[in-house]
């Protein structure tokens, strides 16, 4: 009897998973930004590695930071591509619309919501 207990107890304890922490502060990134795309809630920034970087507009606002194709940005982000979702790794596809998929490197988020505008 001992023996089976000793046994239920080992299989408990080796059952058990380990705890991650996965941090969600934001942190910043330098990107080239090559291309643009958006909706009616979020504009979708592409860098030259294939990050993309989402920022959800602010409506409260007709203020917009200026972003010129082929130049570097510092970014304030949240990198949401290296959240673990129940241990299963996500395909790399952002899905902007029925029409438009985006594969990307990493996808990050914008600490901030703000709206952009694409200068020449």
């Amino acid at each position: 009897m001992k023996n089976i207990v000793f046994l239920f107890f080992f299989f408990i304890c080796s059952c058990q998973t380990n705890n991650v922490i996965v941090s969600s502060k934001p942190v910043h990134i330098t990107r080239k930004i090559i291309s643009f795309k958006e909706n009616k809630e979020v504009s979708i920034l592409i860098a030259d590695n294939n990050d993309i970087i989402e920022v959800f507009k602010e409506n409260t606002s007709n203020n917009c930071k200026k972003i010129k194709l082929g130049k570097s940005y510092s970014l304030k982000i949240i990198p949401v591509s290296d959240l673990i979702q129940h241990g299963i790794e996500s395909p790399n596809e952002y899905i902007l619309n029925d029409s438009t998929i985006i594969k990307y490197n990493h996808y990050y988020t914008l600490e901030k919501k703000q709206n952009i505008c694409i200068i020449k």
